[in-house]
């Protein structure tokens, strides 16, 4: 089995069947009252009665408002969500490098749909990488950017902050759970310049043998995809995996992109952080 470590596309996960990502609806002593309420989207019901985006897999302007592309030299690099007005989270893969850890080579760019439409581009001030990432077994891939200004307010409802679960949240089938972000329509194909969206579940790897076969730590999350291909990117990793409760209302950041596994084979598992497990890391230095 081929593992592809780094750079990971919103296209490698697709729907299986009936196992979601769940957590409890409940919020963390200091999540914002705005958190996860993206602004109302056009839907359409299709013959087999699920919701799709009008377009296919396109996202549209306001769905996905903590969205973050993330420059490297003015160049598509990561992914990232938006937590508050002055923090950003993402992968630590993205920072690893001597180069790459240097804030100054860096721009955020939020409220964005197509790349280059960005309502706002933002410097960034600092990065701070989890002090345990660990760059082989890709334990604690997470990291977090302070932007050397908040965004503006008015950018609003085109920008909004990403809920975090609770520590103690659940895996159950009664939530929605969708990864985004910018990446090959097809294995031969070129980047998306567009926003784009692919519902997943997440696997149990007593019930996978595709999780099975990683054995990634409690601090990973296995996604199991339905593809035949997992469509490596660069742009992806450090994006989100938002998950939403069974009657609507907010969306909560279950997972952070981190790697693939395999290319063009079936039933192979993406890996994504595992956000529950760092929300005292995080709160320790946004709050």
């Amino acid at each position: 089995m081929l593992l592809q470590h780094g750079p990971f596309s919103a296209r490698s996960v697709l729907w299986l069947h009936d196992t979601e990502v769940t957590l409890t609806t409940e919020c963390i002593s200091v999540c914002s009252s705005a958190c996860g309420r993206p602004s109302s989207v056009k839907k359409v019901v299709s013959s087999t009665g699920q919701e799709r985006i009008v377009g296919g897999d396109d996202s549209v302007e306001g769905e996905w408002p903590w969205q973050v592309s993330l420059h490297f030299s003015g160049n598509l690099y990561c992914g990232a969500s938006v937590l508050s007005s002055d923090w950003l989270i993402s992968a630590a893969h993205c920072f690893s490098k001597e180069r790459l850890s240097d804030p100054r080579y860096w721009s955020a760019h939020l409220g964005m749909l197509t790349q280059g439409s960005a309502k706002h581009v933002a410097e960034i001030q600092r990065i701070v990488v989890h002090e345990y990432y660990n760059a082989y077994t890709f334990d604690y891939d997470i990291a977090l950017l302070q932007l050397k200004k908040p965004w503006p307010p008015s950018l609003s409802p085109l920008v909004q902050p990403v809920c975090l679960p609770p520590s103690s949240h659940t895996v159950t089938g009664s939530h929605r759970c969708i990864v985004t972000g910018w990446g090959y329509r097809s294995e031969e194909g070129e980047v998306s310049s567009h926003l784009i969206e692919s519902p997943i579940i997440t696997c149990i790897s007593i019930y996978s043998s595709g999780c099975e076969a990683l054995k990634v730590g409690v601090y990973l999350l296995n996604v199991l995809s339905a593809s035949t291909a997992l469509f490596v990117s660069q742009g992806d990793s450090g994006g989100p995996l938002s998950c939403q409760g069974p009657g609507g209302g907010r969306w909560f950041l279950i997972g952070i992109v981190s790697w693939g596994a395999g290319c063009g084979r079936p039933n192979l598992p993406g890996v994504y952080t595992r956000v529950n497990k760092f929300t005292s890391w995080i709160y320790s230095h946004i709050s």
